[in-house]
């Protein structure tokens, strides 16, 4: 006879359902990388859905709290950037798509 005690269901009622829909391909993207993490899908959305709203949290922060040595930071006109560095676009949407310790090694690498 299976038992289910009461952390297990109180575990369960504290996980809540999203519905995503994801642009074309994107699912398998996501399947792929999930598959190299040796995690599932969810696990994988779930630690990426994580680690990018603490980064936005060191970024809401820092914005509030700019450290006086910080350089002031202007404007770009995205066009104007995207013009002259299509190669450096492109590297950095590759950058993003890396998990966190390939980036990691990556960064090591270029220092």
């Amino acid at each position: 006879m299976i038992r289910f005690d009461k952390a297990a269901s109180e575990a369960r009622a504290e996980v809540e359902k999203f519905v995503v829909r994801p642009p074309g391909g994107m699912r398998q993207e996501i399947a792929e990388v999930a598959r190299r993490s040796r995690r599932s899908m969810n696990s994988e959305i779930v630690a990426r859905l994580e680690r990018s709203l603490a980064e936005s949290e060191v970024i809401e922060t820092i914005s509030e709290n700019p450290p006086a040595s910080a350089p002031q930071l202007r404007a770009v006109e995205v066009s104007r950037v995207q013009a002259g560095n299509d190669a450096e676009h492109r590297l950095l949407q590759a950058f993003r798509k890396l998990e966190q310790g390939k980036r990691d090694a990556l960064l090591r690498l270029l220092d």
